[in-house]
């Protein structure tokens, strides 16, 4: 039941190794998987469009101006991926408390670290709504990419019938706080909408 959320979650810790905050070329959002979903970063965030690969149903984003864009710095700062899994991978809606269940368990914890190793994870805390399974916990890992925070927030749901897994970190030397992680998380998955829905809102 589990295997396309267990490929994206490594394709997100994988990713969180190639973040590395320079100056590329940046924009507002990205069509993902052939149009059929939009990204839209949150204001003072940009899409890594060098590093994502959109075909792949893959971004990365990150705060405007620490990959050389002219914009002032947010509020808070992070680096988030987005992965969105294959057609028919959509696993979250009506089964919200499982996909929990399985996160909270040892396999869930092995998953989640950066090595794999049930043992760094601690600290867990969740949250089920409609479609949705937020998910926050410390690692003890050495992170992914240097210069991140042990904390870590992910999301997991469904848009047009695709698992969308969405993992946020903040810098070490400036962490984010448990609100400002969750709100900016939510903000940053309030921007992953199907291209209909988007274009419609325009």
């Amino acid at each position: 039941m589990y295997k396309h959320m267990i490929r994206s979650i490594a394709i997100v810790a994988f990713a969180l190794a190639l973040s590395a905050c320079t100056s590329v070329t940046t924009q507002k959002s990205i069509g993902l998987v052939g149009g059929e979903i939009i990204a839209q970063a949150p204001d003072g965030y940009c899409i890594d469009s060098t590093s994502s690969n959109p075909d792949k149903g893959f971004a990365i984003v990150a705060p405007c101006f620490a990959m050389g864009a002219p914009d002032s710095a947010p509020s808070a700062t992070a680096v988030a991926t987005i992965q969105i899994g294959e057609t028919g991978s959509g696993m979250v809606t009506g089964a919200e408390t499982q996909m929990r269940s399985f996160l909270q368990s040892d396999e869930g914890a092995a998953l989640l670290s950066a090595t794999g190793d049930s043992t760094t994870i601690s600290d867990f805390s969740s949250q089920v709504a409609d479609g949705t399974v937020t998910v926050r916990f410390n690692d003890s890992a050495p992170p992914s990419k240097i210069g991140l925070q042990q904390s870590e927030w992910r999301v997991f749901t469904d848009v047009n019938g695709r698992l969308v897994t969405i993992a946020l970190r903040g810098p070490a030397n400036a962490p984010l706080t448990q609100g400002t992680g969750n709100w900016l998380l939510n903000a940053i998955a309030a921007g992953v909408k199907p291209a209909t829905v988007q274009s419609s809102e325009l």
